[in-house]
């Protein structure tokens, strides 16, 4: 957090904070229909691949 010697700059910033936090997580709630196809290939790259358990997607030997 940034802080700054005159207090009605601070509640300024801190209100700007707190709306740049709102808006990212409204932008992380809309992205599920983008992000969900990619957990499923994920998810069923799993499972066809035991072998490779434990190890990070992309990481493979």
């Amino acid at each position: 957090m940034i802080y700054s010697p005159n207090s009605a700059l601070d509640a300024r910033i801190l209100n700007n904070s707190r709306e740049l936090v709102r808006e990212a997580l409204a932008l992380l709630r809309g992205s599920d229909h983008l992000v969900s196809p990619l957990r499923l290939r994920e998810e069923l790259t799993r499972r066809e691949s035991p072998h490779n358990e434990g190890q990070p997607s992309g990481h493979n030997a």
